[in-house]
């Protein structure tokens, strides 16, 4: 068994797993984390293994936050974004509403980490998950969990944002 330093290791299992094949793999066209039309983004790319999520990225030298490390937010937008796929995964669209990234080790530059994100628990519209992300070697760089809050389908249809 998988021990965490911050999370449960609890996994829901996903519902309709033959309906993973037929998901998008980016939120919105310009969704910085993984949208194909932004230039400017992560270009995060999820696939489905099992009850997970899981992608690869490369921590660029644009993502420097200290000396030939990878920026504490630039993790954080990553591990949000795949968090993100997990509410995907299950068929329940959702935001979120909080985010916390346990940073284990400095990220080195260049470093391609592979990230782990799963649905942990669910209460009504609260949906908790969490991921992890490692080194090659197997080291664990760090660790999140977050709480997102359930909304319909059309909140991703919108094209203009109403409070």
């Amino acid at each position: 068994m998988t021990t965490y330093r911050f999370l449960t290791g609890a996994v829901v299992p996903v519902a309709d797993r033959a309906a993973l094949s037929g998901l998008s793999t980016f939120h919105l066209e310009r969704c910085f984390g993984c949208g194909p039309a932004n230039q400017a983004g992560l270009g995060v790319r999820p696939r489905y293994e099992g009850d997970k999520v899981v992608a690869e990225f490369e921590f660029a030298p644009r993502f420097e936050g200290g000396p030939a490390v990878a920026h504490g937010g630039a993790i954080a937008a990553f591990m949000d974004d795949l968090l993100g796929f997990v509410m995907m995964a299950h068929q329940r669209p959702a935001v979120t509403a909080r985010l916390q990234i346990h940073y284990l080790l400095p990220v080195p530059l260049g470093l391609i980490v592979r990230g782990e994100a799963w649905l942990a628990a669910t209460e009504d519209r609260r949906l908790f998950a969490e991921g992890v992300g490692t080194a090659p070697d197997g080291r664990r760089l760090f660790e999140a969990d977050g709480l997102f809050f359930e909304v319909g389908f059309e909140h991703f249809s919108a094209r203009e944002y109403h409070p």
